[in-house]
Order: C-alpha cells, then structure tokens, then sequence
C-alpha cells in the first residue's frame, strides 16, 4: 500500500507541477493564449503522460516487456477488441441511469475541442492510456499484490488490487461524468492485468474507447460530446435500445470467451512459459 501511495502522489505532483510551468509559461511568453483552456489542458496532459511513463519506466516501478506477446495471444488480443467495441453503448447508457449529479462533465467544451484535433487524438487515445495502464495496472497493481499478498488469501489479494486501482484510477480523472465508466472498465483492465501481467491487453481495451470518444466528435461535431444518446439517436427509443441490444451481443460473448481462454491451460502454459523465459 505505501508504494501504491507514492505513485499516486507521483500522479498528482507532476499533473500539479506540469498545469502550472504551462500556466507559467503561457502568462510570460503567450499572454495572448492565456485564456485558451483547451491547448493549456492539451499541452499539461502531454508533458505529465511523457513525464510519468519516463519516471516509472525508468526507476523499475513498471517492468514493460514483450514476453507476453511472444506467446502470440492474438485470439485473446481479439477478443479484448470487440468487447471494448461491444462495450461502448452499454456502458454510456448505464451511466445516463445515474442521478443527475453524478453526470457533471466539468471539461465538455475543453474536451470537444481537443478531440476534433490531430493533436487531441495522439494524446487523449494514444499517450494519457499508455501513461494510464503503466501507473494504474503496470506499476499499481503488483504493489498491491505485493502488499495484500500475507494479509489474506490469493483470491481476496488480488481482488482488493483490482477493485483499489481501479477506484484510484477512475478518480484520477476528476471529472465526475468520466468516474463511473472509469471505475468499470478500470475493474476490467485491473483483471486483465493480473490474468495477463501485461498491459497490452489494457492498452488495446484503453485506445478503442478513448478512440470511441474521438470518432463521435468527428463524426457528430454539432452534438455535444456530453450529450445523451437519445440526441445520436434523434429521439428514436427502438433505435436507441437496438443499438445498445446489439453491443451487448457483441461483448457479451467476447467477455464470455476472454473468460475460457483465460481458464484455458493450454493457454496458461504458453502465458507461464514466455512469461518466465526470455
């Protein structure tokens, strides 16, 4: 637990740190750009990303290789990849169930105009995940293993280190519309994490619903990326639910055969072999 303290106290210093120097620097060097919140907001989370991945990387808090993909799990790479296609409407429609309070989105206009750039796209579904799955999965959860490991049973251990990352994790983004889907699908990445011991799978997951967010804005830029769906959907319930309906038919059974290969133990020996021989 008190490495999992420290690196979100990395988390946190070098967000803090990074807004400012930019804040700094804009009011010295570009006062005509001291009110634009979106290329402050662009540049602070890119500098904090390449910041943190460099930091836990380098110190060993994230050991990042590729023994995982050597044992090819390209079936289970796929599914990861339609379960985070699958999962999109469903999740959305689900946090629309909540009170209104808890959909608050504090960063909509900045957010819309970071995800209609080219810029935007490279740091919010390529860079903030890699950063995310490194501190969060990579770095995080095996501390916590590390730390619940004599505290309790095996089972117990790791659910405590998935159910803590991701919690952390979906309020490290500090917007309250974004906490509820984080908090699900960071449960969900923690447990590819401890099946896997790789981020990639997270990664993968991470990039096709950050990217989800960036092709709605590119595809509906008059609608408002905190819209609900019923506006996508022009007010048409049946649409609507069929929609949803067909996502669910499409993770469902994704999530269904991500569990059987996970059980598989021709699957788990090949993932034990690369992942304990160079």
């Amino acid at each position: 637990m008190p490495k999992a303290l420290l690196y979100l106290a990395c988390f946190i210093v070098v967000q803090i740190v990074s807004a400012f120097g930019v804040n700094v620097v804009t009011h010295f060097f570009f006062p005509e750009h001291i009110d634009d919140t979106t290329t402050s907001i662009l540049i602070t989370t890119t500098i904090s990303s390449v910041v943190l991945v460099l930091l836990f990387l380098l110190t060993g808090w994230c050991n990042i290789s590729r023994k995982y993909l050597r044992s090819h799990p390209w079936g289970m790479l796929a599914w990861c990849a339609l379960l985070a296609v699958g999962m999109v409407l469903p999740l959305t429609w689900l946090e629309e169930q909540l009170p209104d309070s808890w959909q608050v989105n504090i960063i909509s206009t900045e957010m819309a105009g970071i995800l209609k750039s080219t810029e935007g796209y490279f740091v919010v579904c390529m860079l903030a995940p890699l950063m995310e799955e490194v501190l969060f999965r990579g770095a995080m959860i095996p501390a916590l293993l590390k730390w619940w490991e004599n505290r309790t049973t095996p089972m117990k251990a790791r659910w405590a280190a998935i159910g803590i990352s991701a919690l952390l994790f979906s309020l490290a983004h500090m917007n309250p519309a974004q906490i509820p889907h984080a908090l699900i699908v960071g449960v969900l990445l923690g447990w590819l994490y401890t099946k896997t011991h790789s981020i990639a799978p997270g990664l993968l997951i991470h990039w096709i619903n950050n990217s989800a967010a960036y092709v709605a804005a590119k595809m509906f830029p008059l609608i408002p990326i905190d819209a609900k769906l019923e506006v996508y959907f022009d007010g048409n319930d049946m649409a609507e639910a069929q929609a949803i309906i067909s996502s669910m038919l499409i993770a469902l059974p994704a999530l269904y055969q991500m569990i059987v290969t996970q059980n598989n133990p021709e699957y788990n020996r090949s993932i034990t072999h690369h992942t304990t021989h160079r």
